[in-house]
């Protein structure tokens, strides 16, 4: 978007005008027309007239872009104008409604997302040491995105062992069936259950703290599902 300036000068120059012309025109110094093509000052209305007949171009040439701007109508100079008459108490009391108004019209609209319900287990997936789970477990319903509604259930996670990236606390969405290598699932060995990343040969810790465990032919190893997110 041009400013008045640039305008001026690209229409005096598509006019062949150099900026003596114009200045010699209105008998006025050079460094006035420089300064309004410099946008440093503004020529007044008449002058703004003379310039539209000098470069053969519409007023709208010039103020076309202005309606993007900050410009009073009518009805609101006549608000400004009742405002100023107004005595202390007067503009308090204004000030008080027009704020409250003008929170209430900027106000976030509150974002609403279609949800499913899915069973939550009242235990958890342990990161740390194992739980034992699975066995009669109470559950309540809880909402998930609707994004989310192949899941089978959420559980919480207990412990650190899978930080940074499941933490003490944290609700996961479990999609029953396998996990590949590579992700993370809820697995149940010896029928204590732990949340870990499959890997080839052993379940992995995401906390180096914790030692990974490798499986071997003792070890009776159930896969539940996957984890799919977290809430």
């Amino acid at each position: 978007m041009l400013t008045l300036g640039e305008k001026i000068k690209e229409a005096r120059k598509k006019s062949n005008l150099k900026q003596s012309d114009i200045a010699d025109a209105l008998n006025i110094k050079n460094t006035t027309v420089s300064n309004w093509e410099k946008d440093i000052s503004k020529p007044d209305i008449d002058t703004i007239e003379y310039l539209c007949r000098a470069f053969n171009v519409s007023a709208s040439y010039f103020i076309e872009d202005l309606a993007s701007k900050e410009i009073l109508s009518v009805s609101e100079k006549e608000v400004i104008k009742k405002y100023r008459a107004l005595d202390e108490h007067g503009k308090d009391v204004t000030d008080y409604v027009l704020n409250a108004e003008y929170a209430r019209c900027i106000k976030e609209p509150e974002v609403t997302y279609e949800t499913v319900l899915k069973p939550d287990f009242q235990a958890c997936l342990s990161a740390g040491t194992g739980q034992f789970v699975f066995d009669d477990l109470p559950c309540e319903q809880i909402e998930v995105p609707i994004e989310y509604s192949d899941i089978d259930f959420v559980i919480g996670v207990s412990g650190d062992s899978m930080e940074p990236t499941y933490h003490d606390g944290d609700k996961v969405m479990i999609k029953k069936g396998e996990v590949a290598i590579g992700q993370v699932g809820a697995f149940m060995i010896n029928g204590v259950a732990l949340l870990k990343e499959l890997g080839e040969d052993k379940l992995i810790s995401h906390n180096k703290e914790y030692n990974d465990i490798l499986f071997d032919e003792f070890m009776r190893i159930d896969c539940v599902g996957k984890v799919v997110g977290k809430l």
